[in-house]
């Protein structure tokens, strides 16, 4: 295996433990270097070990451009010029400025990584950065995608953009799944009562609600809803629980951080819904497979297109109550197959394999 040997510019290495997990995968097949602006206040989520640069500000937020003068200060500074024969920028527009005005500077080649607050915020809410981002991405060696949906989405956008650069790159799980795939065995329940699990923050972006109007309509079925994450709202879920009738019921069990004590709350439900409107992955899904649960994610975002319908669960258009329970009917009537296909789409999400694909697809460029 080439190994060629990158620079990497990503400002959201804290934002989610999937970039550490990255980080580590390369750390196996070589050395390469990182670049890691990111905002002062995240000083409190600092990762021992990791050269982490805390030289953002509010204002570089309110002025973008600014970013671009600092990650060219923190490259010149580290004297890190030998050595790189190309620029991975880990999102289109944050990172993927800086890498295109550095690649000119150094005469490197550069890839990009789309993600969501590229697809949901910056690319839709500002023209500028629209037009800049398709320059970003003509000049880019290859554009990587977590999501199809987002691949999709740009390329509606971009149509005259070459789609040959544009590659699926997931994101990883983590590998205490993989050591610990769970299949389920008991499909001969009655399933009168349906265990439901939501991991994930309590925030608007998550959706949670959904769900909550869900029991609140349905008592075909007893349902039980699991919920496993901060309380960023600050609900009241005793008050909340008092406005679902007809026997379903909701169980709050907080932030478990513990992953052998998450691994069995996975274990002891039925199903796992997330309709998240802009996730852009959601390895909690994963997770989720990695113990034997079909899953029920949003059409047309996130980890949507990874997957056949009804291979390892459905999509769902995530404001349809109506559609949701659709789907969960869609589930229990063919669980035993579904629970069954789980296993074999694990080991596309491994990180090891991940790594190999990544180097393969760098080689193949540059």
């Amino acid at each position: 295996m080439k190994n060629l040997n990158a620079l990497h510019i990503n400002s959201y290495f804290l934002t989610n433990k999937i970039h550490l997990n990255f980080y580590n995968t390369l750390a196996k097949f070589r050395q390469d270097k990182f670049i890691i602006p990111v905002y002062k206040s995240f000083k409190e989520k600092h990762i021992e070990g990791i050269n982490i640069d805390y030289i953002y500000s509010g204002l570089d937020k309110a002025l973008f451009f600014t970013k671009v003068v600092k990650v060219l200060y923190l490259f010149y500074n580290k004297k890190f010029e030998g050595n790189i024969e190309y620029i991975h920028a880990h999102t289109l527009v944050s990172d993927g400025v800086p890498a295109f005005v550095l690649s000119l500077l150094i005469q490197k080649g550069y890839v990009v990584t789309v993600r969501g607050a590229d697809v949901h915020s910056h690319i839709k809410n500002s023209k500028i950065l629209r037009s800049i981002a398709q320059t970003v991405l003509k000049k880019a060696k290859i554009v990587f995608f977590v999501s199809p949906a987002y691949r999709e989405r740009v390329i509606a956008l971009y149509p005259n953009i070459s789609k040959e650069k544009f590659l699926l790159l997931p994101n990883g799980v983590d590998d205490f799944w993989i050591r610990n795939i769970h299949e389920k065995s008991d499909f001969n329940k009655d399933f009168e009562v349906i265990n439901i699990l939501f991991v994930g923050r309590v925030t608007k972006q998550k959706n949670l609600e959904i769900l909550l109007k869900y029991l609140r309509m349905y008592n075909d079925r007893r349902y039980n809803l699991n919920i496993v994450g901060s309380n960023d709202l600050n609900w009241d879920f005793a008050a909340l629980s008092q406005t679902i009738k007809k026997g379903n019921t909701i169980n709050y069990l907080g932030e478990v951080r513990d992953m052998n004590k998450l691994l069995k709350i996975y274990r002891q439900n039925d199903i796992f819904i997330m309709l998240s409107p802009s996730e852009t992955f959601g390895v909690v899904y994963v997770e989720a497979l990695t113990q034997g649960l079909p899953i029920i994610y949003t059409k047309g975002d996130g980890i949507d297109g990874y997957f056949n319908e009804g291979e390892v669960g459905y999509s769902c258009d995530h404001q349809s109550v109506e559609d949701l329970k659709s789907r969960i009917d869609l589930v229990f009537s063919n669980y035993e197959r579904i629970c069954q296909n789980t296993k074999k789409t694990v080991a596309l999400f491994e990180w090891d394999y991940l790594g190999k694909q990544y180097i393969d697809n760098i080689n193949s460029r540059f």
